[in-house]
């Protein structure tokens, strides 16, 4: 019995020391993480600036088309409409105006040639404060393709003012008027380019004689001749003006006697353009400024004489 036992116990002592010896491996054991990569964060970007992603474009707008701003007419100055011709008169030197358009006056061997014109349209003002001997204040349009075609005098006159505008010389020895008078233009002062609404030109101060006449009060005017920009209309103004400088009118003698007088009338003529051009627009009278501002607010649609 005893020895039983003691057989019993030395193989349970056996199997113990065996199964320590032995490698195993539990059942169902986690197996260890594997090595996570290594993310360096990027370096902070020392200018502070920040990346922006960009979006999706917005749906493309068509611009809006600027409109064009009404013309309002100045101060003192009344909106006027001749036939299609839109215009502003000075209030101050004129009561309203008077229209007409006039038939063509063909070219004839009876008749003289200043008188000849096409078809045109006449805007005289009523109740202008200076009269004058040979000139109304009268705003004359012409269709520049028919003036042309009554007589090569007219050609040679549309030729002169277009090279006029475009080199806009400023103190040319002559300056091409429409309508042709029967007598000389003595002098051009005061000299200005201007842009009106449609079109350019040229102002100035004038007037014409057959001989050597003194510049005077009743034969002076405000001159204007100019183009549209299309090329299809002329437009010309003769506006009486007075002057400080003038002789009352042409037969007042000139203190040095008729003879001298026109012995040095060029020397007469040049001094009388130069002292012009010093004196303010406010010492003639009408005010050129407002005359100018008339001429500048034209508007000569292109249907104007059909």
């Amino acid at each position: 019995m005893k020895r039983r036992f003691f057989l019993l116990s030395l193989l349970t002592l056996i199997f113990a020391m065996l199964a320590c010896t032995l490698p195993w491996q539990p059942v169902g054991e986690t197996p260890p993480p594997e090595e996570a990569e290594d993310i360096t964060p990027p370096e902070p970007d020392p200018t502070g600036t920040v990346e922006i992603i960009p979006t999706a474009a917005p749906t493309d707008v068509p611009p809006v088309e600027p409109t064009e701003e009404p013309f309002a007419c100045g101060l003192e100055m009344v909106a006027a409409l001749a036939f299609s011709v839109e215009f502003c008169y000075p209030g101050q030197y004129a009561s309203g105006f008077t229209q007409v358009r006039l038939p063509e006056n063909p070219r004839t061997e009876d008749f003289p040639f200043w008188g000849f014109h096409p078809e045109m349209i006449e805007i005289t003002l009523a109740g202008y404060p200076v009269e004058n001997a040979y000139h109304d204040p009268v705003v004359r349009i012409y269709p520049v393709a028919e003036l042309a075609a009554i007589d090569a005098l007219y050609q040679d006159q549309l030729s002169e003012l277009q090279a006029l505008l475009t080199n806009q010389v400023p103190a040319p020895n002559r300056i091409p008027f429409v309508p042709v008078f029967n007598a000389a233009q003595v002098m051009q002062a005061q000299v200005t380019y201007l842009q009106w609404r449609n079109g350019s030109g040229v102002r100035f101060i004038t007037m014409y004689s057959q001989a050597a006449a003194p510049i005077s009060n009743d034969s002076a005017f405000y001159a204007f001749i100019g183009l549209t920009d299309d090329g299809s209309y002329l437009i010309s103004a003769t506006m009486p003006v007075t002057h400080p400088l003038f002789y009352p009118d042409v037969y007042t003698e000139p203190a040095e006697g008729w003879a001298a007088f026109e012995n040095n009338y060029p020397t007469y003529v040049s001094a009388m353009e130069a002292n012009l051009l010093t004196q303010p627009q406010d010492t003639f009278f009408p005010h050129l400024a407002p005359l100018d501002a008339m001429m500048e607010s034209f508007l000569i649609p292109s249907d104007a004489i059909p």
